[in-house]
């Protein structure tokens, strides 16, 4: 889903869970059912929150970010996961080939942009990330054509690579991501037809309702292998 925003276009992608690990045990289906019910909206209005600070926060400082995501400038300072309060410092998330750059819930938090209240994670125990991508265009060589496209998910932030994905249950994403309605999506767990994760078939995305993102324009080799060491095929 595009929309014009302050004269930029952005790729708007409301939510796709990449979730380690989450386990429910229970004898009564019925249940479990309720139970992932109300972790999925807790986790749609988390993200919501989130996804408002982090684009406002985006906006106000527009021209920053993208000179941070076309060669490097202030990247450390902006493209930051898994931040000190005190101090500002974080686990770097800056991409030079993808020129991307991410930040999560502690960024904002430590910006006095987001509500400490909101928490460090949301309910499924991981951090909401947003990844920016400047967008270049087919020229030889390619120039930015000012666009940004954002992608707002749960992940693993930290450790050797700045975001860790798996596979989460399908459905239950599904789940989560219904309740923002046409916004929200999932990212796939295997080849699902309409949406493919296949280690095999080098394809990785994330669905939702009328749209499709490919995941290798917003993550590392690195993190891309981690991603697929926990798909079956």
């Amino acid at each position: 889903m595009k929309r014009q925003h302050l004269g930029a276009s952005l790729l708007e992608i409301a939510l796709a869970l990449i979730v380690l690990s989450l386990v429910y045990i229970g004898a009564m289906p019925w249940i479990t059912r309720q139970q992932d019910a109300v972790a999925a909206k807790a986790v749609s209005t988390d993200h919501t929150q989130f996804a408002a600070a982090a684009r406002a926060y985006f906006e106000a400082n527009r021209a920053a970010f993208i000179a941070a995501m076309k060669d490097g400038t202030g990247a450390d300072t902006l493209c930051l996961v898994r931040v000190d309060r005190t101090s500002g410092a974080g686990v770097s998330t800056f991409s030079a080939p993808l020129h991307r750059c991410a930040l999560d819930a502690s960024f904002l938090q430590q910006r006095a942009a987001l509500p400490a209240t909101a928490g460090a994670t949301n309910a499924y125990g991981e951090s909401w990330v947003a990844v920016f991508r400047l967008v270049y265009d087919n020229a030889s060589p390619p120039q930015p054509t000012g666009g940004v496209e954002t992608w707002i998910t749960s992940a693993a932030v930290g450790g050797t690579s700045p975001m860790t994905a798996a596979p989460y249950p399908y459905d239950r994403a599904a789940t989560a991501a219904g309740f923002l309605e046409g916004n929200g999506g999932v990212v796939a767990d295997k080849d699902r037809s309409t949406c493919v994760a296949s280690a095999s078939a080098n394809r990785f995305e994330a669905c939702g309702a009328g749209w499709r993102v490919d995941l290798r324009n917003f993550l590392t080799s690195d993190e891309l292998a981690q991603f697929a060491a926990r798909l079956s095929n």
